[in-house]
């Protein structure tokens, strides 16, 4: 009987991690299958505990199992689910982030069995925003955009938003996520080019998960924020992983490209008086201006700011 394990990361978001875990509980096709969802709570907490405690035993074919991550930062979070995976001898690892929920009650299905329809390693979907409280529609439209992958499409990005890594993945890529992005993100784009170094193939299947998308990240600020955090993790990751002349002509080239796209949408943003395709713009200069100070050590630590609930 394969196993599965899925790691759920999370830190000071009780409300939102019991949505998750309830609709991981409802989960459907699961027969012939040993499923475990651990919990990673990289906060210590105690009301994230006890949401988990009351799941404990809802679903016998399901069990929650709750840890705690001492170290703060989310890539000891992540190592802490690939160490707990590793120690249960587990087939598959699959991760979901804790603003997250399914609708589809045939998600871990879908992905195990992609694994066999696409002879792959890795296999991964994208994610649906849906706006919270007051957030504006510009933002939810913004965050991730249009999906363009098709069923089967090899890929060679994906994150841990909505992922699969088959065991062979994680044994040869030990430890998986890299301490030095410790606070600041892009550990799992990191890891994303590792993999695709090392000749894994990753494939996109249509199982999304939806995501809570939060009023207070729906500023300009954030996004700013959020393209030049993006462009330092990209420059950082080429750099650990590639010959220095190709990862520098690489990001230069790179930079170029988002400040000339940038430019276009901030124009045509202006003409048309459209937000989102402003903010756009705004992100991907952004980006530019991150993809250049990642060659000067600079880094900005996303993940200090807790959102959501």
């Amino acid at each position: 009987m394969q196993h599965v394990v899925i790691g759920v990361i999370t830190c000071k978001r009780p409300e939102w991690l019991a949505r998750l875990l309830d609709s991981l509980l409802l989960q459907q096709g699961v027969l012939g299958l040993k499923v475990t969802v651990i919990v990673v709570d990289n906060a210590s907490d105690l009301t994230t505990k006890e949401v988990v405690d009351v799941r404990s035993n809802i679903n016998p074919d399901i069990p929650l199992v709750y840890y705690i991550e001492k170290q703060p930062g989310i890539v000891f979070a992540r190592n802490r689910c690939v160490t707990e995976f590793t120690a249960l001898n587990a087939d598959y690892l699959m991760f979901i982030d804790d603003d997250e929920w399914l609708e589809d009650e045939d998600w871990i299905r879908k992905m195990v069995g992609a694994v066999e329809r696409f002879n792959a390693d890795v296999v991964t979907s994208h994610v649906v925003s849906v706006g919270g409280e007051g957030t504006p529609a510009w933002a939810i439209d913004l965050i991730y955009g249009n999906n363009t992958l098709y069923e089967g499409q090899h890929t060679d990005v994906f994150y841990t938003n909505n992922l699969l890594l088959s065991r062979h993945v994680i044994e040869a890529t030990l430890p998986c996520f890299d301490d030095r992005f410790a606070m600041t993100g892009a550990s799992d784009y990191h890891f994303a080019l590792r993999c695709k170094h090392q000749g894994f193939k990753c494939v996109y299947i249509n199982s999304p998960v939806k995501e809570e998308f939060p009023a207070s990240r729906a500023t300009i600020k954030w996004f700013c924020r959020r393209g030049f955090r993006s462009g330092i993790g990209y420059t950082r990751s080429h750099l650990f992983e590639e010959p220095t002349l190709k990862a520098v002509l690489r990001c230069v080239a790179m930079s170029l490209v988002r400040v000339g796209r940038g430019m276009l949408s901030l124009l045509k943003g202006a003409v048309t008086l459209n937000k989102m395709t402003w903010v756009e713009g705004l992100f991907r200069v952004s980006s530019a201006a991150g993809t250049i100070a990642g060659f000067f050590g600079v880094k900005h630590e996303e993940y200090k700011i807790i959102h959501g609930k």
